[in-house]
C-alpha cells in the first residue's frame, strides 16, 4: 500500500523554533523569548489606510504578480534603499509573505540533487524549504571570531560540482550578524566565477546598530541577473499577521515564481497588499519601530550578559541575542527545557539552528522591555539554583 503522504513532506523536519513555542503554550504563565514577532501593534496610518481601500471595495484578486501599483512604489524603494534597478513589470513579485518567497524561488531554481549552500547557524526553515525540492543544504562554516559572517573563503571551500545556489541572509536570525560591503562583493565574485545563483533573504534590512549599514547583492548589475532577493514587512513594520513580502530579481525567475504562486495562492491577499504600500509611505514608522529594538537590545545585552554562565554580544542586526552558554552544564536543549520548567522563560536551543549553533542559546528582543528583565531576572534565579 502506498504511504498516507508523498516522501518531500516526509523530508521536511519541523521547525524547532516552533517546537518550543508550542511546549511553552502548556504552560499557564510563559515568559516569551522565543518568537520573532514584534509585539508593537501595525502602526495607525496603515490600518487607516487599509480600512480606506476596504471602503472602496479593495477585496478581491490581483495580478498574481501583485497590484502594479504597489510593485512601481517597490522599485521605488529597492532603488532608494537597496541599489537595485528592478522593472516592476515583470522583475517583481508580491507574495504571501517572505515565506512564501523563498519558498518558491527554491522550488524553481533547484533541481533534485542540487546543493544549496547556506551560511550556518541558520533559520531552520530553510532545511525544510531545501529539502522539500529534492535539493540538499550543505552548511557554510562561520565562527564568532568572526561574528558569524560567512567568508569568501569558505564558501569557495564549500562549492562541489553539484553546488547550484548559495543562500545568504543579512542581517541573519539567528545570529544577527550583518555581511559588510567588502565582504559582500567577494562573496558575490565567488558566485560569479562558479557561475552559481544566490537566494538574498532581507527580511531585516531595516534593523542594523552601532553605524552597521546593510547591503544587498543585487545591487551590483552583473549580480541582479543571478540574485533573487527576498523582502518582508513582517519585522520593520510589525506586520506579521498580514503576510505580505516581496521579492525581485531576473525576469525568467519571478516569472516561474509567478505560475507557481498562481497555483498556491492565485496572489497575496490585496488588503495586505494596500497596507504594504502604504507601509512604504510610512518611513517614520519604521524608524520607531527600528529606536525601540535598538533600546531593547541595550537592555537584553547587558541584562543577559550579567547572568553567570552566560556571554551576550550586541548583535549588528534583527532582534535577537545568540548567546554563549557554553560554560553551563549540558546541551542548549538542556539548558532551554530548565528554563521553560524552572523558569516558565522560553528560548531557543542553539543546535536547531544547525552546526555551530550547539553552546548558544537564542534569545528574541522582539518583546516589550518589562518581559525581557522579568525574563532574565528569572534566568539568573533559575540558573543559581541549579
Amino acid at each position: 500500500m502506498h504511504t498516507r503522504t508523498a516522501d518531500r513532506i516526509d523530508r521536511i523536519p519541523q521547525s524547532g523554533i516552533r517546537e518550543i513555542f508550542d511546549q511553552a503554550q502548556e504552560l499557564d504563565q510563559i515568559w516569551d523569548l522565543s518568537i520573532g514577532e514584534p509585539d508593537f501593534a501595525t502602526p495607525t496610518p496603515i490600518l487607516e489606510s487599509v480600512t480606506d481601500e476596504l471602503d472602496e471595495g479593495a477585496t478581491h484578486y490581483t495580478e498574481t504578480l501583485g497590484r502594479l501599483s504597489l510593485r512601481e512604489r517597490i522599485a521605488d524603494k529597492l532603488a532608494e534603499d537597496n541599489g537595485i534597478r528592478a522593472n516592476p513589470l515583470e522583475e517583481v513579485i508580491v507574495t504571501a509573505g517572505a515565506m512564501e518567497a523563498l519558498f518558491t524561488a527554491l522550488t524553481v531554481i533547484c533541481d533534485p540533487g542540487d546543493e544549496v549552500l547556506v551560511p550556518a547557524p541558520y533559520w531552520p526553515n530553510y532545511e525544510g524549504q531545501i529539502r522539500s525540492t529534492g535539493a540538499a543544504l550543505k552548511p557554510i562554516e562561520t565562527t564568532a571570531e568572526n561574528d558569524f559572517v560567512p567568508q569568501p573563503k569558505e564558501l569557495e571551500a564549500a562549492i562541489s560540482s553539484d553546488t547550484a545556489v548559495v543562500l545568504l541572509n543579512s542581517p541573519a536570525n539567528p545570529t544577527g550578524s550583518v555581511i559588510d560591503s567588502e565582504t559582500m562583493a567577494k562573496l558575490g565574485d565567488r558566485i560569479v566565477e562558479n557561475d552559481l545563483f544566490c537566494i538574498m533573504d532581507e527580511t531585516y534590512e531595516k534593523l542594523v546598530y552601532d553605524g552597521a549599514t546593510h547591503h544587498s547583492l543585487a545591487s551590483t548589475p552583473a549580480l541582479f541577473d543571478r540574485t533573487v532577493s527576498i523582502f518582508s514587512f513582517s519585522k520593520s513594520y510589525a506586520m506579521t499577521g498580514w503576510r505580505v513580502g516581496y521579492a525581485t530579481g531576473p525576469s525568467d525567475i519571478i516569472d516561474a515564481m509567478r505560475v507557481l504562486q498562481e497555483h498556491i495562492v492565485s496572489c497575496a491577499a490585496e488588503p495586505a497588499q494596500a497596507a504594504a504600500e502604504a507601509a512604504l509611505d510610512q518611513p517614520a514608522a519604521a524608524e520607531r519601530i527600528h529606536d525601540r529594538f535598538a533600546e531593547r537590545r541595550e537592555v537584553m545585552v547587558s541584562r543577559l550578559d550579567a547572568v553567570p554562565g552566560v556571554s551576550a554580544t550586541a548583535p549588528d542586526g534583527a532582534f535577537y541575542v545568540f548567546a554563549d552558554v557554553s560554560e553551563r552544564s549540558g546541551t542548549s536543549r538542556d539548558i532551554v527545557e530548565q528554563l521553560l520548567t524552572d523558569a516558565h522563560v522560553a528560548a531557543v536551543p542553539g543546535s536547531v539552528f544547525g552546526p555551530g549553533g550547539e553552546g548558544y542559546v537564542r534569545f528574541s528582543y522582539a518583546t516589550d522591555a518589562e518581559t525581557i528583565e522579568t525574563a532574565v531576572n528569572r534566568i539568573s534565579a533559575a540558573f543559581e539554583r541549579k
